[in-house]
């Protein structure tokens, strides 16, 4: 039997490749509206399309489920903040002491944080959604790759040989208290769980001074 030629099919063309994209904002956009005026009880897809005249059914193309669309809404804004505090890190004075900059650049990122109303709720629901194992891999590697490794290296903090799993603790402990902190209503606990993040942060730090490259791939860190 005679084949036929394959049919060639136009790629989408780029303005509706940023529509979609563009539609995917507003979305996201919408959903943190929502959370930061009513909580996350307050996303509904219903409410979602009312207020962003996008239809229900395309709001499924786009994400399978409400819970997928929170927690986007929750990765957009770590990504904003993360922004920010790399564009902060840029800015701050490469001889400043390394306790003061560590303080500035804290301080940066839970001013971020508490500046996006609806990081908090999200945050919350982010927790009971996304077991927290995976949630603790994104944060690491959001807070290795854009902020924890570059800032290091500005402020000649460690070894410049440290690898991810000098790294691991440290960024599992602080993203714990970050977010403990971020979603504790109480202004006095916020302030001793805030003293908390700053100590664990000189220590952790001082001791990566310290870290020098095993020999043996098996040693246990010091």
């Amino acid at each position: 039997m005679a084949q036929t030629a394959p049919e060639h099919r136009q790629a989408p063309s780029k303005p509706l490749q940023r529509r979609a994209v563009r539609t995917r904002e507003v979305l996201l956009d919408t959903t943190e509206a929502l959370a930061a005026a009513g909580g996350c009880d307050a996303v509904t897809t219903t409410r979602i399309a009312n207020e962003s005249g996008v239809s229900v059914g395309t709001i499924y193309r786009y994400f399978p489920n409400r819970e997928a669309l929170l927690l986007a809404a929750y990765d957009a804004t770590v990504a904003r903040i993360t922004r920010h505090c790399v564009s902060h890190l840029q800015t701050m004075e490469p001889m400043l002491d390394p306790e003061e900059a560590i303080l500035s650049l804290i301080d940066c990122y839970l001013a971020a944080a508490e500046a996006i109303p609806a990081h908090a709720p999200l945050l919350r629901e982010m927790q009971r959604l996304r077991p927290i194992a995976d949630d603790r891999a994104l944060d690491a590697s959001e807070m290795s790759e854009g902020i924890l490794t570059p800032f290091l290296r500005r402020y000649g903090i460690g070894n410049a040989n440290l690898g991810p799993g000098h790294l691991a603790v440290v960024q599992t402990v602080m993203s714990t208290l970050v977010d403990l902190y971020l979603i504790t209503e109480c202004a006095e606990a916020r302030a001793n769980i805030r003293d908390d993040l700053l100590a664990y942060a000189m220590f952790a730090f001082s001791r990566l001074q310290k870290k020098r490259p095993r020999k043996s791939s098996g040693a246990l860190l010091e």
